[in-house]
This record gives structure tokens, C-alpha cells and sequence, in this order.
């Protein structure tokens, strides 16, 4: 079965680890910095439409990062931002940050995708973890241990837009000509949904514009990307 555009390589189960530690107490300086990422640009480019026959993101490459608003049901925002760091013989460092009103929570990964195709493929070689600027790294034993419970979040990177309409897509990062639409199952951090996702592959490793939710308030938009100077906060 082809894994649609529904989101990216640590959102899943990953993700839960990031966000679901949390207290409910506010962080002032973290909501002030969240606050401040979000203000309004006064202008964003215009990306055309894929060239005919991509049907596929581009390849993953050491510097690329995308940054997401992510909305719960509770309205409340929070940030998340995905990186690609680094390489070692066939695996990359995938490094995802999650900044809500309680704080920061970071996670980096070292992952081999094999060909990019199929789900099976994924091996994870490293965990490291940060929570609010207590770092933890995994024992290789543990990562083998966890492997199985990341490899499912993992998984939606293996992208396949062959055969899905194509849609306009605004969001703060730009508006997205023929953006590939898809619905299907979707993680935010600890909060799962049905959703209907916009990818385009002008967009870095995961190539989501926006994901709104199906039923429920959830959603995501892409508020900036590149494809260099992707740094780490580990």
C-alpha cells in the first residue's frame, strides 16, 4: 500500500516522546518565543506547480529543514521543526524540535531508508533526546528495543503522489500551485486524526504544505523551509 503525504519522518510515534511529557504550566519565555515565530510575513513567494510526472519528494539532503504551526483542539499553537544534520555511510541524522507553551523537547535520530521505497527498509541506529535541556542518548541496546515503535512514524516518508488530484495550497512559507492531495491517517505529536494533507515536492523531506483534520480542529502549516543551513540544537 503507497504511504500518502500525511506526515513526516519523526511526527508519529516519535513525536509522542517530544510532546507528551509536557506539564500544563505555561512557560512564559517558551509562549513569548513561540509567540514571535508566528508573526504575520508581509509577503511569501508563489511556487508553481510540479513539473509533469514528479510525483515524488525530492531526496534527502544534509541541510534541508522545514518548520510547521501545528494547532490542537484546544487552539492552542505550537512549533514543529524537522532537520536533516548530517550523514554516516547510508543514514542520516533526522532531527525533529518540538516548542509549545510548556517548552522545548528535541529528538535526533539517525535513520537508514534504504531506497526510499519501502517501509521495511528503515533502520535506526541512534537516539538521542532533549527535554527542556536535559540531553539523554539511548544505549545501543534500547535503540534496538524502540526501533519498532519509531519505524511506524518513520515510514511516511516512503512518499508516492502518483494518481492524487492536485490542489492550490496558502500558507504562511507561500502559495503552493498543484499541490498532490491525500487523506489518511495523521500524527501531531501525541494527537492522532484523520486528516487531508497538501504536499508539494518543492518542499524538503517530507514535502507537506498543510494538513487539516478530519473532525477534529487539528491542523498544520508550513511556515518556512530550505534546503541548506539546517543546524542542530542537540
Amino acid at each position: 500500500m503507497k504511504i500518502h503525504c500525511v506526515l513526516t519522518a519523526v511526527t508519529g510515534a516519535a513525536a509522542i516522546l517530544l510532546a507528551g511529557c509536557g506539564g500544563p504550566a505555561i512557560n512564559v519565555a517558551a509562549k513569548a518565543d513561540i509567540d514571535r515565530q508566528l508573526v504575520s510575513r508581509d509577503s511569501t513567494p508563489s511556487v508553481p506547480a510540479p513539473d509533469s510526472g514528479v510525483f515524488k519528494p525530492m531526496p534527502l539532503a544534509v541541510g534541508q529543514w522545514v518548520k510547521f504551526k501545528v494547532v490542537d483542539e484546544k487552539s492552542e499553537p505550537s512549533i514543529l521543526t524537522y532537520k536533516i544534520l548530517g550523514e554516516e555511510k547510508g543514514a542520516f541524522w533526522v532531527e525533529s524540535v518540538n516548542e509549545t507553551y510548556q517548552g522545548k523537547k528535541l529528538q535526533k535520530l539517525l535513520v537508514f531508508f534504504g531506497s526510499r521505497t519501502d517501509p521495511k527498509e528503515i533502520k535506526i541506529r541512534a537516539i538521542k533526546t532533549m527535554d527542556n535541556g536535559y540531553k539523554n542518548e539511548l544505549p545501543n541496546s534500547m535503540v534496538s528495543m524502540m526501533e519498532e515503535l519509531f519505524k511506524g512514524a518513520l515510514s511516511s516518508l516512503i512518499l508516492d503522489w502518483k494518481g492524487l488530484p492536485q490542489e492550490d495550497a496558502f500558507v504562511p512559507a507561500g502559495s503552493f500551485a498543484g499541490c498532490y492531495k491525500a487523506r489518511g491517517k495523521a500524527q501531531w505529536g501525541p494527537w492522532k486524526s484523520e486528516a487531508d494533507s497538501w504536499c508539494h515536492p518543492a518542499v524538503p523531506i517530507n514535502g507537506l504544505v498543510r494538513s487539516k483534520g478530519v473532525g477534529k480542529e487539528f491542523a498544520m502549516e508550513l511556515l518556512a523551509y530550505g534546503l541548506t543551513g539546517a543546524v542542530s540544537e542537540f
